[in-house]
């Protein structure tokens, strides 16, 4: 029996709503929005436990594509990230 262990990094939804300073259930409609409009891939979700100990939804992206999407998320809620990357 083989133990499979993955080194791939992610970023879920609340990580993005702290690193942008936004709500995460506004991020996580701007997440819905970008994917209705075919810019992003629509991520999974997976049940994440918060500061409270209660289950929320997250999306968690992954891969490179994850990698991609999850930068234009950012990119379309913060400006300032925009600006430093574009710079």
């Amino acid at each position: 029996m083989e133990l499979m262990v993955s080194n791939e990094l992610t970023m879920s939804s609340r990580e993005i709503a702290d690193l942008v300073e936004s709500r995460h259930d506004d991020v996580k409609r701007s997440i819905e929005r970008l994917a209705m409009r075919k810019v992003i891939q629509l991520p999974p979700m997976a049940d994440v436990k918060n500061h409270l100990g209660q289950s929320v939804k997250n999306f968690i992206f992954s891969g490179e594509k994850g990698k991609r999407d999850s930068i234009i998320v950012v990119a379309q809620l913060s400006p300032e990230f925009t600006a430093r990357l574009v710079d």
